[in-house]
């Protein structure tokens, strides 16, 4: 292996592990939110549809050759 692709590995796991720890308790906030107001849960819901569609979006573009 090389020292380039080791780096590389290092930064997608510095990158995801913040990520997904962000999704998880934000889902978890959101399940609770949604518990009180039906309509806090379907805007959070939408702002976290949008969010996700964006990163689909860059990962698509720059991970591969698509484009």
């Amino acid at each position: 292996m090389t020292l380039v692709l080791i780096l590389k590995i290092f930064g997608w796991f510095f990158t995801l592990v913040p990520l997904v720890t962000f999704f998880a308790i934000s889902i978890t906030m959101i399940k609770g939110a949604g518990e009180d107001d039906p309509s806090v849960q379907s805007l959070s819901l939408i702002g976290l549809t949008i969010f996700l569609m964006g990163i689909i979006t860059l990962l698509i573009t720059y991970l591969t050759d698509l484009f």
